[in-house]
């Protein structure tokens, strides 16, 4: 029972610390377009209302400028070893993590203190300019 929740956990919690940050930053860029998405119907259905567009409403509009983001996560490091005939021809050590929440502690009887904290600051910035306009 035990190897088949640490297999679960595995699969399924258990990534390389590159792809946790990109899931971050996507759900960030996900939530942003939301917020967008619904100020431009706003502003469609105040556009096609004629009291609404007579009083001169207009949607409201929302923006993260920087999220923060503190996880705490067990990390790992796992070699990765590429070979090619027999021979070793790749050798890179990746950075795994895995989210310090009650499954993961109780399955691996996991102390919290030992946990690492991963740091992010995630800021908007405007487009770059557009050369030759």
């Amino acid at each position: 029972m035990a190897n088949q929740k640490s297999r679960l956990i595995e699969e399924v919690l258990v990534s390389p610390l590159e792809e946790i940050i990109a899931r971050i930053g996507q759900g960030i860029a996900e939530a942003q377009r939301d917020l967008d998405l619904n100020s431009v119907a706003l502003q469609t259905m105040i556009e096609n209302d004629p009291t609404l567009k007579e009083r001169g409403l207009e949607a409201t509009w929302y923006h993260m400028p920087e999220t923060e983001v503190e996880l705490k996560l067990a990390l790992t490091f796992k070699r990765e070893d590429t070979h090619k005939n027999g021979r070793l021809i790749l050798r890179k050590h990746r950075m795994y993590g895995a989210p310090m929440n009650a499954a993961y502690k109780n399955t691996f009887n996991a102390d919290v203190s030992g946990s690492s904290k991963l740091r992010l600051k995630i800021v908007s910035i405007p487009p770059p300019s557009r050369i030759g306009e």
